[in-house]
């Protein structure tokens, strides 16, 4: 009879007979065939089961999560400008990996639109490479990310796998030509927000209430008050314009023209004559003192020179233009109210000549 032991309990499984075959004990606890395969597959299946409950499978259970080694002559870091970040908040994740010269990334397909890191979304790439002393290469890779989640205290950055040839041809076979990758687990980040434990919305929850019927008198107020405001504004805009097309008297810039105009046709060419200056200084003064009133929008007709002075002084009138025709008031008046009655000639003449060109002329530009 052959007899084991096994968890402290003799289990006979079977016995030799005379026939040399092989036949059950009777009477023996657990004496049936297969009974230690069994035993066996039913231990390893609880050992598997109670693994998985408590998140510890071994590595080669868990499939393509585990993160291979880089080679030797790699190795790689990550780092996170913050540890936390609030909903919507930018933040940059780096990965440096620093390498022999026998390895080659390839980096130059490498941006936002292919690379997929759910749930975070990519707003920016970049990536430069430092030459160090030793001869080895250091790869920064800047991957800029956002994140939108609500309800999480924490979220793990997805993995990133990176692409490389090997350089050294020599000491690689043609079967190893080919392409190789580098995984690179990414880190665990906080999220941090503004909304309260348990919320059951972004916003707050609020009771819609209907408007009074009291107070819709107020909105009615309001739109006829709007309706008068435009109804009074279209009235005196149309009242100023009818003002304007009733308006007596002739044209501002008009009638400065044709007064300017008048005055040139009455200049004579010479001075020669006491009679024909006099006759000058008399209708330049007559045509300057309307020209004025029309200039200054202000009756000007029986204003003396000292007089016009002050007045244009109170209309801020241009300095030099108003001593222009303080002078030719004053030469005017001068000739017209002498006692002998004796016209000034020569250079003075002509120097009243011009000033009335320069105020006519200076007139006509405003």
């Amino acid at each position: 009879m052959i007899c084991r032991s096994q968890a402290g309990m003799e289990s006979c499984c079977s016995a030799e007979g005379s026939d040399g075959n092989r036949k059950a004990v009777p009477g023996r606890r657990g004496c049936f065939p297969g009974m230690r395969a069994l035993l066996r597959l039913g231990f390893f299946g609880g050992v598997l089961l109670v693994a998985f409950a408590m998140g510890r499978l071994p590595g080669w259970a868990q499939g393509s999560s585990d993160v291979i080694a880089p080679p030797e002559g790699m190795s790689f870091t990550t780092h996170l400008e913050h540890t936390a970040v609030w909903v919507g908040d930018q933040f940059r994740y780096q990965i440096r990996v620093e390498h022999s010269s026998t390895f080659e990334f390839v980096m130059e397909n490498l941006n936002k639109d292919n690379i997929n890191m759910d749930p975070f979304q990519v707003m920016a790439v970049d990536w430069h490479t430092d030459s160090m002393k030793d001869g080895s290469t250091r790869l920064f890779l800047d991957i800029t990310l956002v994140s939108f989640a609500t309800g999480q205290e924490s979220e793990q950055i997805p993995q990133i796998t990176l692409f490389y040839f090997r350089t050294d041809r020599s000491a690689i076979g043609a079967d190893d030509s080919a392409a190789e990758s580098l995984t690179v687990p990414g880190p665990v980040v906080g999220l941090r927000t503004t909304l309260p434990p348990d919320a059951s919305d972004i916003r707050d929850a609020m009771a819609v209430t209907s408007w009074p019927d009291s107070r819709w008198v107020l909105g009615y107020a309001g739109w006829i008050c709007l309706m008068l405001l435009l109804a009074g504004v279209g009235w005196e805009s149309w009242r100023y314009t009818q003002s304007r097309k009733t308006r007596k008297g002739p044209d501002r810039r008009k009638a400065m023209e044709a007064i300017r105009s008048r005055w040139v046709s009455t200049v004579p060419s010479e001075f020669s004559d006491p009679q024909v200056v006099a006759g000058f200084y008399d209708s330049s003064y007559q045509n300057l003192k309307e020209y004025l009133t029309f200039y200054l929008e202000t009756p000007a007709e029986g204003l003396t020179a000292d007089e016009m002075q002050e007045e244009m002084q109170r209309l801020g009138t241009d300095v030099a233009f108003a001593q222009k025709v303080v002078t030719v008031l004053g030469a005017c008046e001068k000739v017209r109210y002498a006692q002998n009655g004796a016209a000034s000639g020569g250079e003075a003449v002509q120097s009243t000549a011009q000033n009335m060109r320069e105020i006519l002329s200076f007139g006509a530009k405003q």
